[in-house]
């Protein structure tokens, strides 16, 4: 499961870039403790033991993905409403249905690799 998780993200990796954007209309919350003007990293990893069937996901992680691509998945619908409204080619219409399908079947694996993980 932690296998195909991982070779759908990359393969969405390889054909979109996320971008962090800052959320309006949301209050900052307090600053971070810094040490020597930087901000502490996440610890954001992925564990890749000898053999594929033992690839985990640290919480952090599955967490940061899941949030990201629920927003993405947010703009995703919005977008598809307004372009289903409009006069575009019914291919479009049907690409683009079918990349927030893909979107949501990637969430729903995410999903249960948390599960799994008991994240």
């Amino acid at each position: 499961m932690a296998g195909r998780i991982a070779n759908r993200v990359a393969e969405m990796a390889e054909n979109v870039t996320f971008a962090e954007r800052p959320r309006p209309g949301a209050a900052d919350p307090a600053p971070e403790p810094q040490v020597n003007g930087k901000k502490p990293p996440r610890k954001l990893e992925l564990r890749l033991p000898k053999g594929s069937e033992g690839v985990k996901f640290s919480a952090p992680f599955l967490d940061n993905t899941l949030s990201k691509m629920l927003a993405l998945q947010n703009r995703m619908l919005k977008t598809g409403s307004s372009i289903a409204a409009s006069d575009v080619d019914d291919e479009i219409k049907r690409e683009q249905f079918e990349q927030s399908a893909e979107l949501s079947r990637l969430i729903a694996l995410i999903c249960a690799e948390k599960a799994r993980q008991g994240a």
